[in-house]
Formats: structure tokens, C-alpha cells, sequence
């Protein structure tokens, strides 16, 4: 108890620190954003900087108004749509903000804009981080070429896009400083400067630059190492494709960081074009969404149904396809369907993991969270990037959020299965000490057994096909288990098994072979005993009244738990005086078999009576214990009560049982001079009725 309390204990702060340093890298950019409340904003084309300490105050963003000129798509200034001169919001995308005088343009085109920075340090270095811009830029710094990415051309022929963040260095010689940026979109689906511009002093943009490089390195590398550490369990254990499918996450969700923000991939990859960049992007962000989707429905298959797997892999196919073959600016104004197959998807897989929760499946909670967060982190994008409102790209960290959360989960069950580790190792050596000794008892309770009846021909008969019947069984049932245990132990002991789950799966088989063993060795003991009448029964006097009493009490409980309508009752209530010479425990042995064995077979919402009849003139008393289970097949009807006769051929004595229950059962009622038989119901479901003499002077008395 004190270790299961410690590892509970252990794993409600870990979630608090997950969920705690998950909080610090998804809102570190906003606090960032929020430093400089009071930052100047352009007003009019033009932001004045003489009231701003750089060294105490920081960076500013370059937001606000610029000065504004749109050329659209035509070829020339002359023959643009709309190129007098207005103000614009810096940030703001081309097709859902205005204009300063209200007009409205279009996602595509080409357009310039102008600020003047009004009293910055002189003879001092300056910086400029420049973000994406979509889709191609030239900045001019007094009417100097300062920095360019792609070929922002005046038309789709001459235009050339490209996209990674920017940073320029530049001295203010004069008291005004006039910013000129050229800007073409002919490629992408939104236009403009979506993200913020930022001045300040050279150390301070440089930790900057540092500052995001930083960030985005360190989720990258960690994406790429939890990938391939998962794809190499994967490797090792092939049957584990929930391994494949989160190694695949990771690492899609790494390839998508990679297009985006610093751009990293396509700046080690020389050659790496806009256009197979953004390709890369969008099928990478559908193949993640897949992945994590596969990930859960091999996790919980029990709560996911494979048709929804198979519409999500027909989905991702078909957006991937799209992405490969249409040109960028039309998979780009898409982008809502790819957020919606991300979206629809997370929901409902959201609603599988709040099942398997209900049911109490192991991490479920778990999971749980982290979907929740990752679908809070879609709507924040849907939103951001289709221009709804100001915000970043928040899905990468929703994702690693969602993969720490998983990560976090493996961890709780490598530290549960070291319990069990513990725990095992007291249990057989234990076992292992007094396995032996217990089994050269039994042999010799065998010996002396078979002693006792040589000389009765038929008691020899019985005895000898009793010997011949477990000499087999312990040969079977207690070798080959011992065998695999110590076969598992040394796997455990020479560290053959490593991988966490593969040692949970090892360790709870051998539970299950222990907890075999131990039931088998205790009916083997019964029945031995009861079939070489060696019991003496403590026969006790019990009214039917006090017997329905004490059969209510003992399982009325537990079935009710369990979902089962269970009932207890005479069907007279004049018998409710008469007695039976019984031993209490054995008799009590019969019920429990015969009613777990019912609820084995019986849904939730069954129904398990037991009817206590009556027949004064032949002095017995009839019980039957009845179930609406799915019974038992005919031709199985006549051997149910022989021994290590299993009616599910599949099931072994480690798992279901050791076949001598029933056998047992069956001795018992005839030590009370009793019969039990076996039927199936009319309505369905197993009848077994027993049999049992009414105390002695019952009759007469009832008479």
C-alpha cells in the first residue's frame, strides 16, 4: 500500500510539473508580445522614438500605421487597381483588413509600404528582426537595399517566393530614418506582414534571434530524439504499432517545425524551394494528425472502431494528394479543410479517451489532457491564421504538449511495473522456497490414499484412474508453468527484456501462472480428499428461512455492484421452518462456484435466482440456481461435472480455472447424501439443480 501511495503521490507532481512547464513554452511568445506595454506605434506612416530608453525599455515593435501603396496584379504602378497612398495595420493580412481610407484588397498582389523612424540612437548599431512575410520582400533603409528574401516582382512571372525570418543591421546617421518595404504575394493564400517587425538595440535583437533559435532547436531536437527512440522500440517490437505511430508523430510534427518559424530544414538544404517547402508543411501537418489518431486507436482499441482509422487515413490521402499535385496558392486557401480534418478528428478522439476514462483505462486521463490541450492550441490557429484575430502559431507546442503528456504516461508505467517488479520477487521466492515441499506432500496425501482402498476393487479402480488423472494434469499444469516462470525470471534477472511494456506484459503473465498454480494446487488437494471420502463434515442444523438469509447476504452486495439482478427465495412460505443437516462451509464452497460461475456467463443486467423448494413426502429439499446467461451447449451438458473438463476449449488453468470446480461440487453435494444435475433454461441460460434430504424427523414432523 505504501508503495502504490508513493507512486500516486509521484505521479499527480509530475503531472503538475508537465503541465507547468507545457504553460511556460506555449505562452513564454506572449509574454514577449506583452513586455512593452507602453512602446510607441506608428501613427501615420511615421513612429518617434525620443522618449524611449532603449536599454532599460527594450525592443519595440514596429506596429501601427505604415504608409501604404497597392499595386494589385497588374504589371505597373500605372495600371494598378488602387495605388494612391493610405495607411495600413502592420500586422495585418491583405484580403481581411482595410485599407486607411477603406478599401479593400486583394490576397495577391504586390504592394509597398513606408514608415519613418523619428529620433533613434545615433552612431549607435541598430537591428531590424524582420518575421515571414508572405510571400517575397526587398527592405530599403534610407533608400538602401538592406535585405531581400525571394524576387518581389511586380507580377506571378517576375515574382520569386521565399519565406525565413530576417535580420538587418543598420546606423541611424540622421534624426529621421525612412523604412521602404516592397512586398509580392502571388503564391500564398493570405498577402501581407502577419506577424510583427522589431527594432532595438544590436545586442538586444541578437538575443533575440537567439532566444527563438533557442526555443524552436530545443522542441525540434526533442521531437526528433522521442521519434527515433520510439521507432527503435518499434524495431524491437514489431507487434507494437503504437510505437510506430508515435515515433511518426514526433516526427512530422519536427519536419512541420522545421518549414516553419526559422525555417531550420530550409536553411540546411540548399535549394530547398518556397513552394516544396510549403508542400512539406501541409503534408506534414495531415500525416500528424494521422499519426497521433493511429497512435490512440492502437492504445485503446477497445473504444476506438477501426472504420473511423480507416476514415481518417482516406481523409489524410486525400488532402495529401491535393497538396502534391495543386499549385500553392490553391492548397494554401484551403487551409481551413486541413484545420477542420485536424479539428473533427482531435474531437473525436477527445471523446473516445473521455470513455475509456469512464472505464478507467490505464493513462486514459492522461491522454485526455493533452488532446484537450492540443484542440485548444487548433482553435487558436484556425483563428490566427485565417486573420480572426492576433495571436502565433500554437499547434507545434499543442503537439509537443500532447507528446509530453504521452511521454509522461510510458513513464508512470515503467515506475508501475518496477512496483510490480517488487512485489513479484518477494511473492516467488516465496513460492519458490515451498513449491517443492507442497508438492511432495500432495504426493504422498496420494500414496496414503491409495493405500487406504487397494483391497476394494472398486474403490481401487476410482482411485487409480484419480492417480492417472493427476499425475498428467501436475505434469502439465505445474511443470510447464514452473518451467516458464523460471525461464521469465532469469529473462528479468539477465536483462533480456528491456523495453517497459514488453516487462509489464512478462510480469503480469507470471502473476497470472502464480495465481494458476496456487488454484490448482488447493482443488487438486480438495478433490483428492473428497473423491477418497477423507472429509469429515461438520454437519450443522440450518432452517430454509436462515439459509435464503445468509445466501442474500453473501452475494447480494457484489451482484448488485456488478449489474446483476440477483434474488434469493422460498417458493412457499410454509416451508420456511424446515431444516437441513449441512456442513455450513463446504455447502457454502458449492453456492460460490456455481454463482461465479453463472456470473462469468451472464452479461450486465442478468438476472441470478436461486429457488428453494420443498418436497415433504419424498423428505428433501430442492435448490435451483438459475442464470440468463448464454448456457451451455447440449452436447457439453453430460460432462460438466467430470474432471478438468473445460466447456471453452480455449481456456487454460492458468487463466480460466483448473476444470476441477464443478467436480468438486459435485463431491460435496454427494457427501451430503444429496444429487446435483445441469440443464439449460427454456428462456435460455443454465439451471443447475440440487438436491438435499431434509433433516431427520422432518417428514414426520411436517406431517
Amino acid at each position: 500500500m505504501k508503495a502504490r501511495y508513493s507512486v500516486s503521490r509521484l505521479a499527480k507532481i509530475g503531472l503538475q510539473v508537465v503541465l507547468w512547464v507545457a504553460f511556460v513554452i506555449v505562452f513564454a511568445g506572449c509574454s514577449a508580445s506583452n513586455e512593452q506595454r507602453n512602446a510607441p506605434e506608428a501613427e501615420q506612416g511615421v513612429i518617434d522614438f525620443a522618449n524611449w530608453n532603449w536599454k532599460q525599455d527594450g525592443v519595440v515593435p514596429l506596429n501601427g500605421e505604415w504608409r501604404f501603396s497597392w499595386v494589385g496584379k497588374s504589371a505597373n504602378v500605372a495600371t494598378g487597381k488602387y495605388d494612391s497612398a493610405t495607411t495600413f495595420p502592420v500586422p495585418g493580412t491583405w484580403g481581411n483588413t482595410p485599407t486607411g481610407d477603406g478599401q479593400t484588397i486583394d490576397d495577391q498582389g504586390h504592394a509597398t509600404y513606408r514608415l519613418k523612424l523619428n529620433n533613434l540612437p545615433r552612431r549607435q548599431l541598430m537591428a531590424i528582426r524582420l518575421p515571414n512575410i508572405s510571400t517575397a520582400y526587398q527592405l530599403y533603409i534610407d533608400g538602401k537595399l538592406s535585405v531581400s528574401r525571394g524576387v518581389a516582382g511586380l507580377n506571378a512571372e517576375t515574382t520569386t517566393p521565399y519565406q525565413i525570418p530576417a535580420t538587418v543591421y543598420f546606423e541611424a546617421n540622421k534624426e529621421e530614418t525612412d523604412l521602404t518595404l516592397f512586398v509580392s504575394n502571388y503564391d500564398f493564400r493570405k498577402g501581407g506582414i502577419r506577424t510583427e517587425l522589431v527594432i532595438g538595440l544590436e545586442q538586444q535583437i541578437k538575443r533575440l534571434d537567439i532566444r527563438h533559435e533557442a526555443q524552436e532547436m530545443i522542441v525540434f531536437g526533442c521531437l526528433i530524439m522521442i521519434g527515433f527512440y520510439h521507432f527503435g522500440l518499434f524495431i524491437l517490437r514489431r507487434k507494437e504499432l503504437a510505437n510506430l505511430f508515435f515515433a511518426l508523430l514526433c516526427l512530422f510534427v519536427a519536419l512541420r517545425m522545421g518549414m516553419l518559424g526559422e525555417g531550420f530544414i530550409v536553411q540546411w538544404i540548399p535549394g530547398y524551394t518556397w513552394s516544396l517547402a510549403m508542400r512539406t508543411e501541409y503534408i506534414s501537418f495531415v500525416l500528424s494528425g494521422w499519426a497521433g489518431f493511429g497512435y490512440f486507436y492502437r492504445m485503446y482499441p477497445e473504444e476506438f472502431r477501426h472504420f473511423s482509422f480507416k476514415l481518417s487515413s482516406a481523409c489524410a490521402g486525400i488532402l495529401v494528394l491535393i497538396t502534391a499535385v495543386a499549385p500553392p496558392v490553391v492548397f494554401t486557401s484551403l487551409l481551413i479543410g486541413y484545420q477542420l480534418y485536424i479539428l473533427v478528428f482531435s474531437l473525436g478522439t477527445l471523446y473516445t479517451l473521455v470513455l475509456a476514462g469512464i472505464r478507467r483505462r490505464e493513462g486514459a486521463k492522461l491522454a485526455m489532457i493533452g488532446v484537450a490541450g492540443f484542440v485548444l492550441t487548433i482553435v487558436n490557429d484556425m483563428l490566427f491564421y485565417n486573420g480572426w484575430w492576433k495571436s502565433f502559431d500554437l499547434v507545434p507546442f499543442g503537439l509537443l504538449f500532447l507528446i509530453i503528456m504521452n511521454s509522461f504516461i510510458i513513464s508512470l508505467r515503467f515506475s508501475q511495473t518496477y512496483e510490480r517488479v517488487e512485489q513479484m520477487s518477494a511473492e516467488l521466492k516465496d513460492w519458490n522456497n515451498s513449491l517443492e515441499l507442497k508438492i511432495a506432500e500432495r504426493t504422498e496425501e496420494l500414496q496414503r490414499s491409495y493405500a487406504t482402498v487397494e483391497n476394494a476393487k472398486s474403490e481401487l479402480e476410482r482411485m487409480e484412474y484419480a492417480r492417472t488423472q493427476l499425475v498428467s494434469n501436475i505434469s502439465h499444469d505445474l511443470r510447464t508453468p514452473i518451467t516458464l516462470l523460471q525461464g521469465y525470471l532469469e529473462a528479468l534477472r539477465d536483462r533480456v527484456i528491456t523495453d517497459e511494456q514488453q516487462r509489464d506484459a512478462t510480469i503480469r503473465l507470471m502473476l497470472t501462472k502464480v495465481e494458476g498454480l496456487n488454484s490448482l494446487i488447493q482443488d487438486l488437494f480438495e478433490i483428492s480428499v473428497l473423491e477418497a471420502r477423507k472429509v469429515e463434515l461438520m454437519v450443522e442444523r440450518l432452517t430454509l428461512a436462515d439459509w435464503r438469509e445468509s445466501l442474500l447476504a453473501q452475494y447480494g452486495l457484489e451482484m448488485r455492484q456488478r449489474g446483476i439482478d440477483y434474488d434469493c427465495r422460498l417458493d412457499n412460505a410454509s416451508i420456511a421452518t424446515l431444516t437441513v443437516s449441512i456442513d455450513i462451509h463446504r455447502m457454502n464452497r458449492v453456492f460460490a462456484n456455481l454463482i461465479y460461475n453463472a456470473l462469468r456467463y451472464t452479461p450486465e443486467g442478468g438476472t441470478i435466482e436461486i429457488m428453494i423448494m420443498a418436497d415433504v413426502q419424498n423428505n428433501n429439499v430442492k435448490l435451483a440456481i438459475t442464470d440468463s446467461g448464454i448456457g451451455v451447449h447440449p452436447a457439453d451438458l453430460p460432462f460438466i461435472f467430470d474432471r478438468f473438463y473445460k466447456i471453452d476449449k480455449s481456456r487454460h488453468s492458468q487463466s480460466g480455472g483448473s476444470g476441477l470446480g464443478l467436480a468438486i461440487v459435485k463431491e460435496i453435494v454427494e457427501l451430503h447424501g444429496g444429487t446435483i444435475r445441469a440443464s439449460n433454461g427454456h428462456e435460455g441460460g443454465c439451471r443447475f439443480e440440487i438436491s438435499l434430504p431434509l433433516a431427520s424427523g422432518e417428514a414426520r414432523h411436517a406431517g
